[in-house]
């Protein structure tokens, strides 16, 4: 008998996760706090867990967790899909780490990569090029570096978990220093801190994203990277459609930084080619899997299942190379995307569907597992007739 994995947050990435397991033959259970979440729906999620949300009671979720597991006769496998389910596994690895096997940052680098002032703080020590950032502690800040500021300016919060509990945009764009000064003192009234970044000039073809993994000894298992083509929302926002791509240089950064901060697990890092210098820099390194992993596993890299054998002890070969053009797909969001970006620059129906029918991974279609898809059309078709 396998070791069970539990695949924790049921959404896109998850999902994305419980079908990479699924082809290997893995056995995998569903962890999330919504009992509607798109993952549940998986032919590969063999059982549902709905747990308490961590972010409102982790001792009860911790407890749960810890029930399951003394009810296994071999030590289960924790895979976290969202990064709140990461910074839990790390406050209470003492506890878990007898009864579950898992592989994530440690505490200290943990702690510096989710905040981002001090992410960007570590980029800065390994010669990592990034956009001038700073997180001011009152409004009288904003003044003292008025100067040096470029508008606009990206606002976003310090801590991605904290943020979005109250706000659902990833990041609001200030114009002017008097906007900033309003977009503070909202933050601060909802006591979320900031940080203040200058804007990397260029389009959403600019964008990239290194993701690798690495084993406890700090060897690198697999690396993979991928372009978007359109995001939403198309200035700042997820990509909604992207293509494997291999670059040396972009590699090469990812891995500096990576191997510079002693990283292990599972992570990527989004960097964007900066128009006016046409410099690759930072605009931030997560601790987990992200959305489009399942692109990884069809372009020839299956991270979970990398993650998987490692966990066990056993050898693994390492994946240090991939399938170019391999295109990704959240058909959802990319159709406003498309309709934004036909507003914005032009790009022709003809131009959207050549590359909406070259794409062969997508965020919850699949013909081996139709019923997330299937799910997700039924909610979809609810929201909008509730809108109508």
């Amino acid at each position: 008998m396998k070791n069970i994995v539990i695949v924790m947050y049921m959404g896109p990435t998850g999902l994305g996760v419980l079908r990479s397991l699924g082809k290997q033959g893995i056995r995998a259970y569903g962890l999330d706090w919504n009992p509607d979440a798109p993952g549940f729906y998986s032919k590969f999620c063999k059982r549902k867990l709905v747990f308490p949300n961590p972010l409102e009671d982790s001792d009860k979720f911790v407890r749960q967790l810890i029930d399951l597991a003394n009810q296994q006769e071999r030590p289960m496998i924790l895979m976290p899909a969202a990064d709140y389910y990461v910074s839990l596994i790390s406050r209470h690895a003492e506890e878990l780490s007898g009864l579950f096997l898992f592989n994530i940052p440690k505490p200290a680098i943990l702690e510096s990569i989710v905040d981002k002032n001090s992410q960007f703080e570590l980029a800065k020590a390994n010669d990592i090029p990034a956009p001038g950032t700073f997180s001011p502690a009152s409004i009288n800040e904003l003044d003292a570096h008025e100067k040096s500021l470029h508008f606009p300016v990206l606002v976003k919060g310090a801590v991605a978990d904290q943020w979005q509990t109250v706000f659902k945009e990833k990041g609001f764009v200030a114009k002017n220093l008097e906007e900033l000064k309003e977009y503070y003192n909202l933050t601060a009234e909802k006591k979320i801190r900031i940080v203040v970044q200058e804007i990397i000039q260029g389009p959403n073809k600019n964008h990239y994203k290194v993701c690798a993994y690495y084993s406890n000894e700090h060897k690198l298992l697999g690396i993979f990277s991928t372009q978007k083509t359109r995001q939403l929302p198309i200035d700042f926002g997820i990509g909604s459609y992207m293509t494997s791509v291999y670059d040396e240089e972009l590699i090469t950064l990812g891995r500096k930084f990576f191997e510079g901060i002693a990283y292990t697990g599972v992570g990527s890092i989004e960097f964007k080619r900066d128009d006016r210098d046409g410099k690759l820099k930072l605009i931030e390194l997560n601790p987990r899997f992200w959305q489009q992993n399942m692109q990884a596993t069809i372009a020839g890299v299956n991270f979970p299942y990398i993650n998987y054998l490692d966990c066990l002890g056993m050898t693994v070969e390492p994946r240090l190379s991939f399938e170019n053009g391999v295109g990704w797909l959240d058909i959802w969001a990319d159709i406003r995307s498309f309709r934004a970006h036909r507003r914005k620059d032009g790009i022709s129906m003809a131009n959207w569907l050549r590359s909406v029918f070259q794409a062969r991974s997508f965020s919850s279609y699949a013909s081996n597992d139709l019923r997330p898809f299937f799910h997700e059309l039924s909610t979809m078709f609810k929201y909008y007739l509730n809108r109508f």
